[in-house]
């Protein structure tokens, strides 16, 4: 059996996914006004964790690089990167320790909009949007 802490992860992370694939594409107001998903702009309760928390994506061609600048340690960290097309389908995930760097990279296969996410173990699922 795994410990408390990786099955609270890991249900955070499908509850995340199960979020983002009942939200049709780029229909974010429901989930952000309910406090589910946060941004830099919509902080909820979570006002002043922006800076830590919102995921940095940069672009190259069709390589992406999401990284979180948050502080890592076992009590607390960022759990997992993911990419969500605008279909709502996972194009690519990442699941960190609270050993790793919060810094995931992707080679994209099609142009489109993205949610690029990053899940904190005490703060919730922030996103950003980006266009390739």
């Amino acid at each position: 059996m795994s410990t408390r802490r990786q099955f609270i992860a890991g249900a955070a992370m499908l509850a995340g996914v199960s979020v983002i694939k009942a939200v049709p594409a780029y229909a974010w107001d429901f989930a952000l006004d309910k406090g589910i998903i946060y941004t830099d702009t919509q902080l909820g309760m979570w006002e002043g964790k922006q800076a830590t928390h919102v995921p940095l994506v940069e672009t190259n061609d069709m390589e992406v690089t999401v990284i979180t600048p948050h502080p890592m340690s076992e009590e607390h960290y960022i759990v997992r990167h993911t990419i969500v097309d605008e279909n709502g389908e996972v194009v690519h995930a990442k699941t960190f320790s609270w050993k790793d760097d919060p810094m995931s990279k992707t080679i994209l296969k099609k142009k489109g909009k993205f949610v690029a996410t990053s899940f904190c173990n005490l703060h919730d699922m922030w996103i950003k949007e980006f266009t390739m």
